[in-house]
């Protein structure tokens, strides 16, 4: 994605989806994983795991995207990373990204009947109401989201 749009007051980090014809493949664990678990060994694998083929169902329509700000806590927090699918139409009630004045932001959608809603999962933050839909694009919906560690 050549063109990285940031907001503001929510930029978000374009992330380039490698394309490559092989898959990475990482190891799930088949035990359950608690605080005070260690010594996990080869036993416990119970299969190899790809993540591609758990999030990427069109590797031409998935974009990986770094989250800034705190207006959709709990949900998203700062740094993760959004999995975002551009080929899904099912945006009512579900956190997308919108393009929306030339600006890419990360909103909850909800579509009424003669208005459009970008809602933000933290309370702190005011509702956008969009009436004549001008100027919004639904660009994607966030499939999934992974913490980052540092």
């Amino acid at each position: 994605m050549s063109d990285k749009i940031q907001d503001t007051l929510s930029p978000l980090k374009a992330i380039d989806l490698p394309v490559g014809e092989t898959n990475t493949e990482f190891p799930k664990i088949q035990a359950l994983l608690s605080c005070g678990l260690f010594g996990i060994s080869d036993d416990f694998i119970e299969k190899y795991q790809s993540l591609d083929s758990l999030f990427v169902k069109n590797k031409f329509s998935t974009f990986f995207f770094e989250a800034a700000g705190d207006s959709m806590e709990p949900t998203i927090f700062q740094g993760q990373i959004l999995i975002v699918d551009r080929s899904r139409k099912d945006f009512h009630g579900r956190v997308c990204v919108i393009c929306f004045e030339d600006k890419m932001i990360c909103k909850r959608v909800l579509q009424k009947s003669n208005a459009v809603i970008l809602k933000s999962d933290n309370s702190k933050y005011k509702d956008i109401v969009i009436e004549n839909n001008e100027g919004l694009i639904c660009w994607g919906v966030v499939i999934a989201s992974a913490g980052v560690i540092t």
